[in-house]
């Protein structure tokens, strides 16, 4: 077992990445079937073993909003053989951006302010959720009307260091029971910390 991170061939690298466009399209496709305005960015932390399988990988940045388009493209990079590093474990980090479709109206932007009453009751039980010694979550989530109140239709995360997949999932699970302002007519997205 090696103690120091290795290196990665950075050509070979951003080539596996283009290898994996097609399916990692596939996942945001799929996920635009639930949600028809899920645009955003994500940027993945993926840690690769001397073998070239990952170890582990993580959203360490995502305004998608859609934990199911996420995971799925988690998997997608966890199913992928990477270049070998040389020297020890390697760590690979890779940003991309997905625009919202032609002709599909976006969500109205709110502020993270229009959701605070929320986030202030349900923090007691988001930090229930923290069973890792996971910091900050930084959630994005769609919100529709609903019975003339807000609700979360959607709702994705990226992960502090140290925060396991259980982890996201409960927080995810709070979010989405919050009751909400209502945004009318049309759906908002909201960037909060939990």
């Amino acid at each position: 077992m090696s103690a120091e991170l290795g290196e990665i061939d950075e050509v070979a690298t951003k080539k596996t990445f283009e290898r994996t466009q097609p399916a990692l399209m596939a996942c945001y496709t799929t996920g635009l079937d639930r949600v028809e305005y899920m645009a955003g960015d994500v940027k993945f932390f993926i840690r690769v073993k001397a073998d070239g399988r990952m170890r582990w990988g993580f959203l360490e940045q995502s305004t998608l909003g859609d934990r199911t388009t996420e995971t799925c493209m988690l998997g997608v990079l966890g199913a992928t053989q990477w270049p070998l590093p040389e020297g020890g474990e390697a760590e690979v980090h890779q940003s991309l951006g997905f625009d919202p479709p032609p002709g599909v109206r976006p969500p109205a932007d709110w502020s993270p302010d229009k959701v605070k009453a929320a986030i202030n009751l349900k923090a007691a039980e988001a930090s229930a959720c923290k069973k890792h010694g996971a910091g900050v979550f930084p959630i994005t989530a769609y919100v529709r009307e609903e019975h003339g109140a807000g609700h979360v239709v959607a709702a994705g995360a990226a992960a502090p260091t140290g925060a396991a997949a259980p982890d996201v999932d409960c927080i995810l699970g709070v979010v989405r029971a919050m009751k909400l302002p209502t945004p009318g007519s049309y759906a908002a997205k909201v960037s909060f910390s939990l």
